[in-house]
C-alpha cells in the first residue's frame, strides 16, 4: 500500500519536530553539565571541601586541599597507608565497612580541623592557586 504524499509530509514533518525537541534538550542538559562543572571548578579551586567525591583518593585529596596525606590518614585511624593509597574513598568505606557519605564527612572534618590548626599554610596555599588559576584562564 503506497502512502500519499500528504502522508508522507506529515510523518517527515513530526519525525523533523521530534529530533527538533531532543536537539534543543540536550543542547540545555549540556549547558547545565557545563555550568555545573563550572561551580564545581570554582568551589575547589576555593577549597571547599563539600566539592570532595567517592572517586577521589586520599593523596589526591591531599593534594588539591593542601593537607598532608598523613594527617588524613591518621585522623582516618588508616595505620598502613601504603596499602590504600591508590584506593578511592567508596572502595576505602567498602573496605572499612564504613558508610560512604560517613567516610567522606570524616575527611571533611580532618581537613577542617587540619586548616583550624594551620590557618596561614591552608590560606597561603589556596590564594595562590586561585591565582595561578585565574592566570591560566586569562592565557
Amino acid at each position: 500500500m503506497l502512502l500519499s504524499i500528504r502522508t508522507k509530509l506529515l510523518v517527515t514533518g513530526i519525525l523533523l519536530c521530534v529530533a527538533l525537541g531532543a536537539t534543543i534538550f540536550f543542547a540545555v542538559q549540556t549547558i547545565q553539565a557545563i555550568q555545573r562543572f563550572q561551580e564545581e571548578h570554582t568551589l575547589t579551586l576555593a577549597g571547599d571541601v563539600s566539592t570532595i567525591r567517592p572517586w577521589m583518593t586520599i593523596p589526591y585529596i591531599a593534594r588539591v586541599y593542601h593537607v598532608p596525606e598523613s594527617y588524613i590518614y591518621e585522623r582516618l585511624h588508616i595505620t598502613d597507608p601504603q596499602s590504600v593509597r591508590l584506593t578511592s574513598l567508596h572502595a576505602l568505606a567498602g573496605r572499612y565497612n564504613l558508610p560512604v557519605d560517613g567516610l567522606i564527612s570524616d575527611v571533611q572534618n580532618a581537613i577542617r580541623t587540619y586548616r583550624n590548626q594551620h590557618p596561614h599554610d591552608a590560606t597561603a596555599s589556596l590564594y595562590i592557586d586561585t591565582l595561578l588559576a585565574l592566570e591560566r584562564r586569562k592565557l
